[in-house]
């Protein structure tokens, strides 16, 4: 089972509330028809200076309707309550988005009708709902919505409105408070892509001898003053009768170093099919992949974030390490990432030099056909570091450049590359789908009540 996998299983039937209850809002009571008080007033006048029953009539019908709105209202703002709870702090792309709104009537009063009015901003999402319910009531309803887009979006502020039956009095209940929903990108199987021979995948043994234990055992040797009796051999030992340690394989870390260009000159296609979605997707989904394979993995990506107003891109920077933790920063900083500024690929590739050791792969996943940036690799691949790019081929999102003669030009040098072209299927490693409320049957043998999902 995957890292991701895991996390999921996590998360499974939590529910987190973020609102207050409906009357720590300070409801506002407004009233909508102040016409009416002067038509009453109207109606006195007129019965001073010519009484009449009917004058009186409606004096005492409408100040009697003024009267029981009020007292609605105010049953309204005293005696209703309001939660609001979302379910996961945090989703994926294609994840479905969940939130509960339950509604306590204590009053015996029936609530006519409650407008929740939702100003979140999360893309094709809206809480928006117009209900009613019964005196001592409790109402419950959920509000749903597909993830489509990664990034740092909000739920709130909202308000619910609740009015008497005569729409006299409007009752007001306003929530600033908001929450923060980052949603991550989607993760997916990888095609089948080339890696730097000998730094890519599994372990290697080389001709020097580690002073550490590592996970390749190269032989044995004499026992000598200061050997920790954790590294003796005993079976070796007990055929020869001497103390035999055991020695190990200098291994190379195999450490990945993803460098994700998001310089806003070289991205082309809109939205989900843009160089920018795939560069993010590929990103993680490389992470992730090699994460998964026991190897630290780093990451660097020069864009602005959702939620900065600078128009200078900012470095994130993600520093090679092993384990679900560092898969949990990569997918942090990618969802709030954004494509902006100008910082070109040899630029960053000049900054990241200093941050690469020997014995690493670095990995470029990139839409710039401009042959300039490749000089970037060259200091790199003198130090021993292996090289591999991941080409997003921008003709086919609509843009402009020749990727098979940037190819020519990485062969030559021996560097291995791929094309990613728009359209390209991808599998996500969590097949999202979607939670039905479940049904309850009775089991006709044991008469056990079991829950079914629809």
């Amino acid at each position: 089972m995957s890292i991701l996998n895991r996390w999921v299983g996590k998360r499974t039937g939590v529910w987190y509330t973020w609102a207050m209850e409906i009357r720590n809002a300070e409801p506002i009571i407004e009233f909508r028809r102040r016409w009416l008080i002067g038509l009453v007033a109207l109606f006195v006048v007129l019965q001073i200076i010519t009484p009449s029953r009917a004058w009186i009539a409606l004096i005492v019908g409408l100040g009697g309707t003024l009267a029981a709105g009020y007292c609605w209202a105010r049953q309204m703002a005293s005696k209703v309550t309001l939660t609001r709870e979302q379910h996961y702090n945090w989703v994926h792309v294609g994840d479905l988005l969940e939130e509960r709104f339950t509604l306590h009537n204590r009053s015996s009063l029936p609530v006519v009708w409650v407008e929740v009015d939702d100003r979140s901003d999360l893309p094709d999402y809206s809480a928006r709902s117009v209900r009613s319910a019964g005196g001592y009531e409790t109402l419950e309803w959920r509000s749903e919505g597909i993830c489509h887009r990664r990034g740092l979006f909000t739920l709130g502020p909202w308000q619910a409105h609740i009015s008497d039956p005569f729409g006299l009095f409007l009752i007001t209940f306003d929530y600033p408070e908001t929450r923060s929903l980052l949603i991550y990108p989607p993760v997916v199987h990888l095609p089948s892509l080339p890696l730097p021979k000998g730094a890519a995948t599994g372990t290697g043994r080389t001709s020097r001898r580690a002073l550490d234990v590592t996970t390749n055992a190269a032989g044995v040797r004499q026992y000598a003053q200061g050997d920790s009796l954790s590294r003796v051999h005993w079976p070796m030992t007990a055929h020869l009768d001497r103390l035999m340690v055991k020695t190990f394989d200098l291994e190379p870390s195999g450490d990945l170093w993803i460098v994700l260009d998001l310089d806003a000159a070289v991205q082309a296609g809109d939205g989900e099919e843009s160089t920018e979605e795939y560069g993010v997707i590929l990103a993680a989904s490389l992470a992730d992949k090699t994460l998964r394979e026991n190897r630290a993995v780093g990451l660097a990506a020069y864009g602005r974030h959702s939620a900065d107003a600078v128009p200078e891109p900012l470095p994130t920077l993600a520093m090679p390490q092993k384990g679900m933790a560092q898969q949990w920063r990569i997918l942090q900083a990618l969802a709030a990432v954004r494509a902006g500024g100008a910082w070109p690929l040899a630029r960053v590739l000049a900054e990241m030099d200093r941050n690469l050791g020997r014995g690493m792969t670095l990995a470029v996943i990139t839409p710039s056909c401009d042959p300039a940036w490749i000089a970037g690799l060259l200091p790199p691949m003198r130090r021993g570091i292996a090289p591999a790019v991941l080409l997003l081929d921008p003709v086919s999102f609509g843009g402009a450049g020749n990727v098979g003669s940037l190819r020519g030009l990485l062969a030559q040098l021996g560097i291995p590359s791929h094309v990613i072209a728009k359209g390209m299927p991808f599998k996500p490693i969590v097949e999202h789908r979607r939670i039905g409320r479940p049904e309850y049957r009775v089991l006709p043998a044991t008469g056990r009540i079991i829950a079914v999902e629809q």
